[in-house]
């Protein structure tokens, strides 16, 4: 009994291990410019995700925009299915 837990466990293992090199490489890229009251947004965090339902999402490139606001992100993800880009911005622009 012991044996066939072993062969099981290692069956599980090997399978979460090689989980994620099937599927098909996919990219996706997104450039912009931030701004802020109308200047160029300095220094903003970018990043980009390929959005997940059973479980966490991928984070496929992140970065900063530049002194003119300006960014470029490229990123790519082996799935299954076809990637759900979606960017995030994290800024502190006071629109007030």
């Amino acid at each position: 009994m012991k044996t066939i837990s072993v062969a099981i466990f290692a069956a599980v293992f090997t399978f979460a291990i090689a989980l994620p090199t099937f599927g098909t490489l996919q990219s996706a890229g997104v450039t912009g410019r931030l701004l802020c009251q109308g200047k160029p947004y300095f220094n903003a965090k970018v990043k980009l995700y390929d959005i997940d339902t059973l479980d966490v999402d991928d984070l496929m490139a992140e970065g900063r925009s530049d002194k003119n606001g300006e960014f470029r992100l490229v990123g790519n993800e082996t799935e299954f299915t076809t990637i759900d880009p979606k960017l995030n911005i994290y800024h502190n622009c006071d629109l007030s």
